[in-house]
């Protein structure tokens, strides 16, 4: 099963398109509401384009958390939203969590920022992190998160 998480008008064929309505989805369901209605380990790709950074920094850990859950070993989450330095991050007074390309590496056992992870208990949960700055013309640069699930 693919997810496409936060669809709002991004209606995407072949995936289970979930929002919490007022948008042509699949599943109407709150993203800020947990569980999300999947079952442990039964999706195989999920996809959230310019809906991370709405989350609360004291929510997110739990949203991560959540995904991982639903996620099967080898599951490829892709994370599209501005980047922290971009205008467009801080223009949108509904944009809360600012994302950088090292965001995700508190995740990533192979990179330095794991340690922190696992002083912060977050050990649970364990990506390879891939993430590049791209152009987002005229709303300046997005981060791109390609995150390969491990369990």
């Amino acid at each position: 099963m693919k997810l496409n998480l936060g669809c709002g008008n991004d209606y995407r064929e072949g995936w289970v398109n979930v929002d919490r309505g007022d948008c042509k989805c699949d599943v109407e369901h709150d993203l800020f509401e947990f569980p999300y209605p999947f079952e442990d380990s039964s999706v195989d790709a999920i996809f959230l384009s310019h809906m991370m950074e709405h989350f609360p920094k004291d929510m997110f850990v739990d949203v991560v958390r959540e995904l991982y859950r639903i996620c099967r070993n080898d599951a490829e989450i892709l994370i599209i939203s501005p980047h922290a330095g971009s205008d467009n991050f801080w223009t949108d007074p509904t944009h809360s969590m600012p994302l950088t390309s090292r965001t995700f590496d508190y995740f990533d056992r192979t990179k330095p920022l794991f340690e922190n992870g696992e002083i912060y208990g977050w050990d649970d949960v364990n990506f390879l992190v891939q993430a590049e700055v791209v152009p987002n013309e005229p709303n300046g640069p997005d981060v791109k998160h390609l995150l390969k699930v491990i369990k």
